[in-house]
């Protein structure tokens, strides 16, 4: 489940994007290929970062997306740390598709125009399907936790970035 984080960040808006970009085009070392390591992308006012490993896609690992605003000499990283939105829509739609088909299935099963033969694969294969799409959610994001520290400490590292702290 994805939460709001702020940070504060000492560095003004286009300097912080500048520390980010060559952060993100510097090259890989061994240890970040055999590890992994943070990458994103951005501007002086929004910011993608996830952690990803080496020619390894992963679209259901843990994501922060968010605005960057000039506030108090540096920047506030408003924040959504958790899976990308975008994951939440592919599986509305892979389980909307699917359930169509296994609605036809049901109307097929109480057929007897329809041979065993087809009404077998029309039922089954979307089953497979569904129980691949349950798989993907809950093991695709295994290492959440593990993934929004890294996030949180290569910001703190190299944008200096803190969580906001309430004064009441």
């Amino acid at each position: 489940m994805a939460r709001r984080i702020n940070l504060y960040s000492p560095y003004a808006p286009i300097p912080l994007a500048r520390i980010l970009e060559k952060e993100m085009d510097r090259e890989w070392t061994q240890k970040e290929k055999n590890k992994g390591r943070v990458m994103g992308a951005g501007t002086e006012e929004k910011i993608t970062l996830r952690f990803v490993r080496y020619n390894i896609r992963n679209d259901f690992s843990t994501c922060l997306t968010g605005k960057m605003v000039p506030e108090r000499g540096g920047t506030m990283i408003k924040a959504r740390l958790g899976r990308a939105r975008s994951l939440k829509v592919f599986m509305t739609i892979w389980f909307g598709f699917l359930i169509f088909f296994m609605l036809v299935s049901t109307v097929l099963v109480g057929s007897q125009n329809v041979g065993m033969s087809f009404k077998l694969p029309f039922f089954g294969i979307p089953l497979l399907m569904m129980l691949a799409g349950v798989a993907m959610v809950k093991f695709g994001g295994k290492d959440a936790a593990e993934h929004e520290e890294k996030i949180l400490a290569f910001l703190a590292d190299k944008a200096k970035a803190q969580k906001e702290r309430s004064l009441g």
